[in-house]
């Protein structure tokens, strides 16, 4: 039987960054979802924002992660070869917000943040244009930045693959039995042996943490709905741009993204159950409050609505290690955890080690990033369509992807992705069509790659068909 040194659940960017770190210190570790792919959940409907930690409320580990994490990302892109704005961030108010903004600067200087700065409005001019004109002062905090949080995932659990970690998808685990050499885990189907389970799942920690006998941890849940514009729309704002914060939310703020678009969001709703929809309120609210901040918005330039889920445990992140269970659970990574999660995975491998688990030194293999031809100049997009002619055959209009792209992500990635997992990977139908156009090229191009009929084509999941026979006993049948 397969035996590992720690399985991880949860494929979000927490479970994703603690899989890496413990991979590349030479751990044998499995990554586990019950999804279809990674980053399925929270990690996907993200802001992306890498926080500088002037928010936090102090002596929190979610001050003390934000800090440390934020540190940390610059390097980590550069190794796996992602996007990363380095651009700042805003919180802006009217002549009366600087009493909360004066209080912002110094609870991020008490945090550890460096770079903190309140600008009037000349100073706020030369770093944004759109500015609503009852705008009067902003915090600057210079160290804050943005990436895609998706791309990130993916790309972590990538590396780990490449380094010795190994993943479990569609994995919905029934037992989790506690013997003298470790946990022995089993979906019914298939039974592994860990000697440390870490639980990172997010929404679905309780039912990880019954199963290893732990009692349940209080959730809740807060909704925030997104609009995003399309690109011709880029630079309505530079950075992230927040309204002056309340009490229980940042507030719904305006931000570009990595990729050349800009979002507008997220709302705060706490809602009972995990659940994604999007409101007409919603979105009204989106409106309302960016025309405080900016000018010069054009709504009918929309391409995109969505929505996320923050899970919540309080109003601090919950993490702690049981060392007699040899059980490290992690719950609540709500904003901002994403800035956190590669301190939060140092934290729990060190941890780890402490307890006794031996580090090995390992012949690092670095990830390739995926090919982007719209990075390359024309003499080398033109040497590699005479290597490989799909490089030069577009099927996604609106981003510029290849046959060659989608192919060369089908061949590297080690399980079947759905039409969905491609997208986050290239941005296939992620444009300003929103996959018209392109849709039937993919499902066409994927069919062939995985020998099946296009019917067997998913967007998410297998209970997500995208095409299917309308003759009799189809859709339309009585």
């Amino acid at each position: 039987m397969q035996k590992y040194d720690v399985a991880i659940f949860g494929a979000g960017i927490v479970g994703a960054f603690i899989f890496d770190t413990l991979t590349l210190k030479g751990l044998k570790c499995v990554l586990i979802d019950k999804g279809e792919d990674v980053c399925l959940g929270a990690s996907k409907a993200n802001s992306g924002i890498i926080h500088a930690g002037y928010d936090c409320a102090r002596d929190t580990l979610k001050a003390k992660f934000n800090v440390l994490g934020n540190k940390m990302y610059p390097e980590i892109a550069k190794r796996l070869g992602e996007p990363i704005g380095e651009c700042g961030s805003l919180v802006v108010g009217d002549k009366d917000s600087l009493l909360i903004l004066t209080e912002l600067l110094n609870r991020g200087m008490y945090n550890g943040v460096k770079n903190l700065e309140i600008l009037d409005r000349s100073g706020l001019e030369k770093l944004e244009k759109n500015l609503n004109k009852n705008i009067a002062y902003g915090l600057y905090a210079k160290d804050a930045k943005i990436i895609s949080p998706y791309h990130f995932t993916i790309a972590l659990v990538e590396e780990s693959l490449l380094n010795g970690g190994e993943i479990k998808l569609n994995y919905n685990v029934n037992s989790i039995q506690r013997q003298n050499d470790g946990y022995l885990i089993s979906d019914g189907k298939e039974n592994f042996m860990a000697n440390y389970i870490v639980n990172a799942c997010a929404e679905g920690v309780n039912e990880i943490g019954s199963l290893v006998g732990e009692p349940a941890i209080p959730l809740t849940y807060t909704k925030g709905e997104y609009v995003l514009l399309d690109k011709d729309e880029f630079g309505l704002a530079c950075r992230p741009i927040f309204p002056t914060p309340t009490k229980n939310s940042k507030g719904i703020l305006a931000c570009p993204t990595v990729n050349g678009n800009t979002f507008f969001g997220p709302t705060a709703e706490d809602i009972k159950e995990y659940e994604t929809s999007v409101t007409l309120s919603g979105i009204n609210k989106i409106k309302t409050s960016i025309l405080k901040m900016i000018d010069n918005v054009n709504f009918k330039r929309i391409i995109k609505l969505y929505a996320g889920v923050r899970v919540k445990t309080g109003d601090d992140f919950y993490i702690n290690f049981n060392e007699n269970k040899n059980y490290f659970v992690i719950a609540g990574i709500c904003s901002p955890g994403l800035s956190a999660a590669p301190a939060i995975a140092e934290y729990v491998a060190n941890s780890l080690i402490e307890k006794g688990l031996q580090v090995k030194a390992i012949k690092f293999t670095p990830r390739r990033p995926y090919t982007n031809i719209l990075k390359l100049s024309n003499q080398e997009l033109s040497n590699l369509i005479k290597k490989d002619k799909n490089y030069g055959d577009i099927v996604c209009n609106c981003e510029k992807v290849t046959k060659g792209e989608i192919l060369e992500v089908l061949n590297r990635t080690p399980f079947k992705l759905t039409t969905d997992g491609i997208k986050r990977r290239l941005r296939v139908t992620m444009g300003r069509c929103q996959g018209s156009f392109c849709y039937p090229r993919l499902i066409k191009i994927m069919a062939d790659y995985y020998n099946c009929d296009e019917k067997e084509i998913c967007f998410r999941g297998k209970e997500s068909l995208i095409v299917c026979d309308i003759k009799e006993g189809g859709i339309y049948a009585e």
